[in-house]
């Protein structure tokens, strides 16, 4: 970490440990940090900008900001849908033998948040906190299907600009990949096969919070060695119930 970003970090966390209601003044900030108040001054500035702290008009102290406010949110909301996740996802385990993931997008990626393993001893491994593009594999196939289209347009553009997505293998074409988003919508969960492994097979389904805004995915991973058509039927049905549980811890009742 470079020194200005360590002493820029070292005024904001002396404001979050030793800031009043009343705020602090540059002066005091120094005396906390030991930095010069020109230093501090410039800091606070870049922080005002983008949010992080607030100046009052009158005493012109600082306070932390409501930027700040609403990452901690963000990151409250994250812990709070893992924890409720957990025993759905060791349901879900414990029904179908294979494993669960929840899974929440960060911007054009997918990232596993959290994983129960199953018991069988050959299947895919995903790595929790893996970011992976939008479209490949069922537990991202639906959060990218639940965008709003401006945004689906506008990752179809970026993919048919001919960047190369993982393994090196070329994007699918904008018709085909709207044509699985809107099944996708439609029946209200996803199942891919050999979509970025050719021996794997992934299911999921939304996961809504109370306003009816989809959160994450809920789904299972595993080899799709043996898996009949009735098997994939019945694993279907179970994803949907572990959506359906999760969705509910979160508020919603739609």
């Amino acid at each position: 970490m470079s020194s200005a970003l360590r002493k820029a970090l070292e005024v904001l966390m002396a404001l979050s440990t030793e800031g009043t209601r009343e705020g602090l003044s540059i002066k005091q900030l120094a005396e906390l940090t030991g930095f010069p108040p020109s230093t501090v001054h410039r800091f606070l500035q870049v922080f005002k900008e983008f949010g992080m702290v607030d100046q009052d008009e009158e005493t012109k102290n600082y306070r932390l900001g409501p930027q700040l406010l609403r990452m901690g949110l963000q990151v409250r909301g994250l812990l709070d849908l893992r924890e409720a996740a957990l025993p759905v996802l060791k349901e879900l385990t414990a029904r179908t033998g294979e494993d669960s993931y929840l899974t929440v997008a960060q911007g054009k990626t997918g990232v596993f948040l959290e994983r129960v393993e199953g018991p069988r001893p050959v299947k895919v491994i995903e790595l929790v906190g893996k970011e992976m593009p939008l479209h490949r594999g069922a537990a991202r196939k639906v959060l990218l299907s639940f965008m709003d289209d401006e945004f689906i347009r506008e990752y179809l553009r970026e993919m048919e600009g001919g960047e190369e997505m993982e393994g090196g293998e070329e994007a699918p074409g904008q018709a085909s990949l709207w044509e699985e988003i809107k099944k996708i919508r439609e029946r209200g969960y996803a199942v891919t096969r050999g979509d970025y492994l050719d021996y794997g097979f992934g299911i999921a389904a939304p996961v809504r919070d109370f306003s009816g805004a989809v959160r994450a995915s809920i789904g299972i991973i595993g080899v799709r060695e043996q898996l009949t058509e009735e098997q994939l039927r019945h694993l279907v049905e179970e994803v949907k119930e572990a959506a359906w549980k999760l969705s509910r811890k979160m508020g919603y009742y739609g």
